[in-house]
């Protein structure tokens, strides 16, 4: 057991779990009386699929992260404190990483009510434990001379999935979660500071509802028409309402939005756009065809028959109860409509609040992840509520999000470039993968050419969010066409997006600078959480109104702090630093162009057409492995077939190495789509090249299992679509089960391969037999496994259209 010092011991009373434990009690004793040791793996992931329930010690660990003593212990293991280790935690038991014996003792004690320090204790022992734990050895008599960066995963990683809330929402979470700030301070007045006039307009349209017999806002009694019930239907007439009288107000002084926009309501209508069936409760949508005349606030749902993702400006969600605002599904719910936003439009970050109940909540989502502002009762801090709406409608579209590099004229759209001192203006005609996601690189490329060129000689212009301290895609990509090497796509430019000036970044330019290193981390309020008017002075919140506004507003917040409890208020300073051992790592847009053209591979004519791509990015991975460049990525969406269907180019090469590097890049973790890594890369093995050639055989898999010939829509497997959301060991031993019998792999292809791909079964029994000979990983680094793999393929090209 660990020895805890009186400094330890004197934390840990100043800051008492009290009841916040209580409510996994229930759980807890389920699995402890549920759970039947067995034998522990070298790794530590002892317990059957069955037992241990691992989400029951996710919420545990994510607590605990929570509590306050977590970011003010000392790790006993590295320098920082022990939030970090919980952290490390979490993230091995979502991937697989997990055995109940190593947190039954913890678990125990949290079912008995033990006192905080035997809590604490075992945590500290529980940290001790994990470290130990050796990871599995390779089997491969070679050592790595390259440090790994851990693998992590989201969801524009998810390969052919319907994308069914059961199926989705966890992958989601996952995502967004390590990267989740709550109660930022100042983020109102961040993301609405450039706005003009607002913070004068919203303290003179607030006061105008302060006046007359019968004010539309009273102090202490909110907001006259207010539904008490909250009512989802009820709740989105009111803010219907209100939101024309804010609009005319401000027309009548001159003042309309860049743009055409409206409250949307939608809680019943699928929205267009997306290939997913989705419903949003609320938002601010834009108003295509409309004149002002015609908008500014005042009209119906008129254009809404068709409503469509495209015209989403802001997302909301609505919920009756006012608790859920401190729960995770209503910000859960609209980061799926965040991401919808993402998916449908060129954003650099999507704004979105929730209203639950009359708590309001500002969010903005990015690439690094959602940061939330302190939750507010709109009926008891009437201006902020006025301020926020406002401050949406008022705001133009790279205040919102969009990125304004990407510009259109005369139906065209571009960017621009500089290259060799000259600007040039390449036309974007048509996108050909976009990764659809939150959180990560969201790479998104379009086939382009340069305006002006009478030839329209074909480019590739690649948009994606970097971590800043990876090496530079461009670069690598401009060693590699320097070398000669074959079947990848050219070089032609890259740089660093600039947005107003700087370069563009989540932390700098996205966040402001803003978020750092402050806010919560997690929803399950303690009891020493502060609201919103304990942090935010009233000058503070909406800078700039008369006197009179002024007083208004320090008379409303002054009796929302009366209702706290003085145990309630923290300091700014102590929010600031709670969490600088969870850094929010900072990711830079990046544009790289290349001279080929291509289409994916599941865009094929043919089934020979998928093979030729197939081959082609077997001897462009070839060459760049002779040139000192490892891919370290291959997947369905990293392979182009070219516009022939002679050939294929192997693109992406976000995490691309040199091999002459033996130093990881610094970046916290790479992205993958784990459906189609090596068993090993699952193991988290150092990267070879043969982890690459063997996802080489995981996408022809997969293609011959959701493809089903030119022009159909790719299937959705239902044992397949469980490979996106498996713990990777997990995922990884039931890859070695399928490749372990031969009859039993061929039993496999034939129940669920395509009509149209059944026709390659042979050529995918004789691809197993090269990549896993006798049912078995390989056991040594050997580079004729590439021509193994081509003359296989080779042949399937001869054979597989013999079957039509």
């Amino acid at each position: 057991m660990a020895n805890l010092s009186q400094d330890e011991r004197n934390i840990i009373a100043k800051h008492p779990l009290n009841n916040s434990l209580d409510y996994l009690q229930v759980s807890l004793r389920k699995v402890e009386e549920s759970y039947k040791p067995v034998f522990s793996s070298h790794d530590g992931a002892g317990d059957s699929p069955d037992q241990g329930h691992p989400q029951v010690i996710s919420r545990l660990l994510t607590t605990l992260l929570g509590h306050e003593v977590a970011f003010n212990l000392n790790s006993k293991n590295r320098n920082g404190k022990i939030a970090f280790e919980l952290a490390m935690l979490f993230a091995r038991v979502q991937n697989g990483g997990f055995n109940y014996e190593h947190y039954r003792a913890l678990s125990r004690l949290v079912i008995e009510k033990a006192p905080d320090v035997d809590i604490w204790n075992a945590v500290f022992d529980l940290i001790t434990t994990i470290s130990r734990i050796t990871p599995p050895q390779s089997r491969h008599p070679f050592t790595s001379l390259y440090e790994q960066t851990p693998w992590s995963f989201n969801t524009g990683g998810l390969g052919d999935t319907s994308e069914l809330r059961k199926q989705f929402d966890e992958p989601l979470k996952q995502e967004l979660l390590l990267s989740l700030r709550i109660d930022i301070p100042d983020i109102i007045n961040a993301v609405f500071r450039h706005v003009p006039q607002l913070d004068e307009l919203a303290g003179t349209v607030f006061e105008l509802y302060l006046e007359g017999d019968s004010p539309l806002y009273k102090e202490g009694g909110g907001w006259a028409r207010w539904p008490g019930s909250a009512k989802e239907e009820l709740v989105l007439e009111w803010l219907q309402d209100i939101m024309k009288r804010f609009t005319a107000s401000i027309n009548e002084r001159g003042v309309h939005a860049a743009a055409h926009r409206r409250i949307y309501q939608g809680p019943s209508i699928y929205l267009g756009g997306s290939p997913v069936k989705r419903k949003m409760d609320v938002g601010i949508i834009a108003c295509h065809g409309q004149s002002k005349s015609e908008d500014d606030g005042n009209s119906e749902n008129t254009d809404a028959s068709t409503p469509n993702w495209t015209q989403i400006m802001v997302a909301g969600e609505l919920k009756s109860n006012p608790i859920e605002d401190k729960q995770e599904q209503a910000w859960l719910d609209l980061a799926r409509y965040a991401r919808e936003v993402f998916r449908s439009q060129d954003r650099r970050f999507v704004l979105g609040f929730t209203l639950c109940g009359s708590m309001m909540r500002l969010w903005q989502f990015d690439r690094s992840g959602s940061s939330g502002s302190f939750s507010f009762d709109i009926n008891r801090d009437g201006l902020k509520f006025v301020h926020v709406m406002l401050g949406f409608y008022l705001m133009n579209d790279e205040q919102l999000g969009l990125d304004p590099t990407i510009q259109q004229s005369d139906s065209k759209r571009y960017v621009e470039i500089t290259r060799s001192d000259q600007v040039e203006r390449l036309i974007l005609t048509e996108e050909i993968i976009k990764q659809v996601m939150i959180v990560g690189r969201a790479t998104t490329c379009w086939k382009a050419y340069r305006d002006g060129d009478g030839l329209k000689e074909p480019l590739i212009v690649k948009d994606s969010w970097q971590y800043e301290e990876r090496p530079e895609e461009g670069k690598l990509i401009k060693e590699a066409t320097d070398k000669g090497v074959r079947n990848i796509a050219r070089y032609y430019h890259h740089e660093t997006v600039q947005v107003g000036g700087k370069n563009d970044d989540t932390i700098e330019n996205v966040r402001r600078g803003l978020m750092k290193a402050c806010g919560r981390t997690t929803f399950r309020q303690r009891s020493n959480e502060p609201e919103a008017p304990t942090l935010e002075s009233p000058e503070k919140r909406v800078a700039g109104q008369t006197q009179s506004q002024s007083h208004s507003r320090k008379r409303l917040s002054s009796s929302a702090q009366m209702a706290l409890p003085a145990s309630n208020k923290r300091s700014y300073s102590s929010l600031q630093s709670r969490n600088s051992e969870m850094p929010i790592h900072n990711r830079v847009h990046r544009r790289v162009i290349t001279r080929d053209t291509g289409k994916i591979i599941q865009e094929a004519s043919s089934r020979i057409a998928v093979l030729n791509g197939l081959i082609g990015a077997i001897n462009g991975h070839e060459s760049l492995l002779d040139a000192g460049i490892l891919h370290r990525d291959i997947s369905s969406g990293n392979i182009l077939l070219t516009e022939e269907e002679d050939d294929g180019l192997l693109i992406d090469f976000d995490l691309a190495i040199k091999l002459d590097n033996v130093k990881a890049s610094g970046a916290p973790n790479k992205t993958g789509t784990k459906v189609f890594m090596s068993i090993g890369a699952l193991y988290g093995e150092p990267h070879s090249f043969m982890h690459d050639l063997e996802s080489i055989f995981w996408v022809l898999l997969w293609v011959c299992v959701h493809w089903d010939g030119p022009d159909r829509a790719r299937r959705k497997v239902k044992g397949f679509d469980d490979w996106n959301c498996k713990p990777t060991t997990e995922l990884a031993k039931l890859k070695i089960g399928m490749m372990s019998e031969g009859d039993k792999f061929q039993e496999e292809m034939k129940q669920n391969f395509s009509p149209y791909c059944k026709s390659l079964i042979p050529c995918m029994q004789e691809l197993r037999k090269a990549v896993f000979p006798e049912g078995k990983r390989w056991l040594m680094k050997d580079k004729k496994l590439y021509s193994q793999i081509k003359a296989v393929l080779e042949e399937g090209k001869r054979t597989s259209d013999h079957i039509s």
